[in-house]
């Protein structure tokens, strides 16, 4: 993701010999949380297992990266000295927790930042600011921006479908796609498939296709807050960078080129199914302890005729028979799925019922929440004898 050759600022290093700021534990705690995910744990490179924490104007930011992704934190300080140090991640972690709920002190002569604290201080020994990889800004990207709850929402939806097989990069992502003034987000792991779409502003009529992975998602997630109202996006063909509130979260897209799920999504159905998602739900974690093969995978059966839903399941285990009370439109039906996939969905959504879109044993079945038209998921059926 970032240059062979290491970017360096080598007038800031050279100013940098001494560096004194003050600041409080919690401010720290937050910075070392917010960048310490994009650490690397593999990467030869020593300075990569560290995070570079700079005092500028009165702040301190913190940075971390593993060459695929990379996160930046402002956090605000009581800067005395500007000044540059990579820290080693786990072991300064370990210690700013420990630290009392006192004003710290951070002060850095050569390469090593002496932190004080009350009437006691402690040393570590930092790594080389110069051979730590820069991240770049992308001052020449594409700019739009969404609330945060929308696309907080979008990738809980989405991100559980991608595949977790390095051997299929393409699938490890979500394909995101701006156009007009819609964004969708959609993941798929060749067995099952998850849709979102979100009407966004979009006047500068800006376009955008990319696979973003799996566990940059994952990470813009767990840091979006509530209280962080917009996100603002930047990209370019090869990255993208998430911005909200003092986060920077610059993410490499992964090459390749993600199927047309348009062709996969059925336009009309032989079933319809209206249930309760929540009954549903129980009944299959119910059904699919007992379901499970020799391969760990746990198939269910289920069968629809006049207003009832059937879950039948008999294995070495024991045996199982729930019956469900629904509303049905068109074909009587029977048909298998893995268990996952359906309690995967059935987990994150929020709607009090479903709509299950069936055409025969051996075509994909469609759900859709009733109260959420902009989100569909697709699962391939099992075969069974």
């Amino acid at each position: 993701m970032f240059p062979a050759k290491y970017s360096t600022v080598d007038k800031f290093f050279e100013e940098a010999a001494f560096m004194k700021i003050y600041c409080s534990k919690d401010s720290l705690i937050t910075g070392v949380n917010t960048v310490q995910k994009a650490v690397s744990n593999k990467n030869t490179l020593p300075v990569l297992q560290g995070i570079m924490i700079r005092a500028e104007g009165q702040s301190l930011i913190f940075e971390a990266t593993d060459l695929e992704i990379g996160i930046r934190c402002v956090v605000p300080a009581q800067v005395e000295k500007e000044g540059v140090v990579v820290l080693p991640s786990r072991l300064f972690s370990d210690l700013v927790r420990k630290l009392p709920d006192v004003l710290i002190e951070l002060e850095l002569q050569n390469d090593v930042i002496n932190i004080h604290y009350n009437e006691s201080d402690l040393s570590l020994r930092g790594y080389d600011p110069e051979e730590f990889p820069l991240l770049p800004d992308l001052f020449d990207a594409e700019t739009f921006n969404l609330p945060v709850s929308i696309f907080k929402t979008m990738i809980k939806q989405t991100i559980f479908a991608c595949s977790a097989e390095e051997s299929r990069p393409v699938f490890t992502g979500c394909l995101l796609q701006i156009e007009d003034g819609s964004l969708r987000l959609i993941a798929t792991d060749t067995h099952r498939l998850a849709y979102r779409i979100a009407e966004i502003s979009n006047p500068e009529q800006i376009k955008f296709q990319g696979i973003i992975p799996a566990k940059t998602l994952g990470e813009i997630y767990r840091l979006l807050r509530d209280e962080d109202e917009n996100l603002f996006i930047r990209f370019n063909q090869a990255q993208i960078v998430f911005q909200f509130g003092a986060v920077h979260l610059l993410s490499r897209l992964i090459e390749g080129q993600f199927p047309n799920y348009k062709q996969v999504i059925p336009q009309s159905c032989q079933t319809k199914v209206l249930l309760s998602a929540r009954l549903f739900q129980d009944s299959v974690e119910r059904a699919s302890l007992l379901a499970r093969d020799g391969s760990h995978t746990s198939i269910i059966k289920l069968s629809v005729d006049t207003e009832r839903l059937s879950i039948d399941q008999t294995s070495e285990l024991g045996k199982i028979s729930e019956q469900m009370e629904v509303k049905k439109e068109g074909n009587d039906v029977k048909i298998a799925f893995n268990s996952k996939f359906l309690l995967d969905v059935l987990k994150i959504i929020d709607s009090e019922e479903i709509v299950f879109e069936l055409s025969g044993s051996y075509s994909p079945g469609i759900i859709r929440p009733v109260d959420d038209p902009n989100y569909l998921y697709l699962a391939l059926p099992v075969r069974t004898s």
